[in-house]
């Protein structure tokens, strides 16, 4: 299925109609391979549809990272993650996925290290092809190509590979996380997508169901340190992603990751670029403001 038509895949053209369903069906009802970065990634994309699904014992998830590196502070000086972080993290997941209905025997625990997915490429590529090969999904979800993230961006990059070579791939769904860029009209890239593109699922009828399982993750939705200003997880970014629906892209792994933008690709490039390398930088300047100013005003 090439991009430009996944594109029209949700379009009202009765064949793409037809498709469009039988996608939809297979969401809910469907093998799953759930891809996630991060232990919290998983249910902040897609944790209404889990919890949506008939049969959750068809619902599989991948975690990638050891999740060791988040909270870590941005001024190294000021204090270091917790030295259980991970093991804290993985727990995290299995609670969550089970209030899912999710059982810990579908999660399955990559262990490469947080924030450097990049640099263990083929390693991630050759474990993601022994999943798929053991679990033949016929969904699999993964972050949006554009998800800012490095690490998110090197998980799409690596299951589009996998995926390419297999005799009957199954059907490849981006979902989002970081989908906010500033410097595009209205600040969210997922407006740039032809409309009918998005598959939509209305997971109201679960919302508490989501609520409770991103509750699980306390390392992200509390502060740990006395160097964070905040959690990871704040109260309002909880609300906003468990009361509005989960969407996703329908993606082509062997088609280019812009052709999907029928306009200013130019301009979405630049935005994600500079959402992308300038916010670490700009969080860092913010919170060297802040500790100055508690230096000077113990």
């Amino acid at each position: 299925m090439a991009d430009d038509q996944a594109a029209t895949l949700f379009s009202d053209d009765p064949s793409s109609v037809s498709a469009a369903a039988e996608v939809r069906r297979r969401l809910v009802e469907g093998r799953l391979l759930v891809l996630a970065p991060h232990m919290d990634d998983e249910t902040l994309g897609c944790g209404g549809t889990m919890a949506l699904h008939a049969d959750q014992s068809q619902v599989f998830c991948l975690f990638a990272t050891d999740g060791s590196r988040s909270p870590t502070p941005l001024l190294p000086w000021t204090g270091k993650p917790h030295f259980d972080l991970a093991r804290r993290r993985r727990l995290e997941a299995v609670s969550a996925l089970a209030d899912i209905g999710v059982s810990q025997q579908n999660l399955l625990f990559l262990d490469l290290p947080d924030g450097r997915l990049k640099k263990h490429h083929d390693v991630l590529i050759g474990r993601l092809q022994e999943a798929l090969d053991k679990i033949q999904p016929e969904i699999v979800l993964a972050p949006f190509r554009l998800d800012v993230h490095p690490d998110h961006i090197a998980l799409n990059r690596a299951i589009r590979i996998a995926m390419r070579s297999r005799p009957a791939p199954a059907v490849l769904l981006e979902y989002f996380v970081y989908f906010r860029l500033r410097l595009l009209p209205g600040g969210d890239i997922r407006t740039c997508l032809p409309p009918q593109s998005l598959l939509q699922i209305d997971t109201s009828a679960v919302s508490r169901i989501k609520a409770r399982a991103l509750s699980r993750y306390q390392s992200q939705t509390r502060i740990q340190h006395d160097w964070q200003d905040r959690p990871i997880l704040t109260a309002d970014r909880v609300r906003e992603r468990c009361e509005t629906p989960e969407q996703f892209f329908p993606s082509d792994p062997g088609s280019g990751l812009l052709t999907v933008f029928q306009r200013h690709r130019l301009r979405i490039f630049i935005a994600y670029l500079a959402e992308r390398l300038a916010k670490r930088p700009k969080d860092q300047l913010i919170a060297l403001l802040r500790w100055l100013f508690r230096m000077e005003n113990p």
